[in-house]
């Protein structure tokens, strides 16, 4: 089974929590249906998804005091021991979206 992990962090690679003290928010979607909802820890501005069944998955980070409000990548699980890591890098004194990077790593 596969991991997905997700990280918030502004234009200097640090961790954003969080804006005005609400947290980002993170759904994983499989099939148009959600299957895991979860805010990012408030340390380090991550969540973990675990033992995700191959296939594709739609991960969508949302927060209303950002744009866009709800920034989504689509990505496929092809093998069972990928861990994708997503970071959502975010301009954070204009609240933008900057991009998103995405790579994988074969799980030791």
């Amino acid at each position: 089974m596969a991991d997905i992990y997700i990280t918030i962090r502004n234009q200097d690679n640090h961790a954003l929590t969080s804006i005005d003290g609400v947290a980002f928010a993170i759904l994983i979607r499989q099939n148009g249906n959600a299957i895991a909802q979860e805010d990012v820890e408030l340390i380090h501005a991550d969540a973990n998804f675990d033992s995700l069944p191959l296939g594709q998955y739609s991960v969508t980070v949302k927060h209303h005091q950002v744009e866009p409000p709800e920034a989504t990548y689509d990505l496929t699980i092809e093998h069972e021991d990928e861990v994708i890591l997503l970071i959502f890098f975010y301009l954070e004194p204009e609240r933008v979206l900057l991009r998103i990077q995405a790579d994988v790593e074969k799980r030791l």
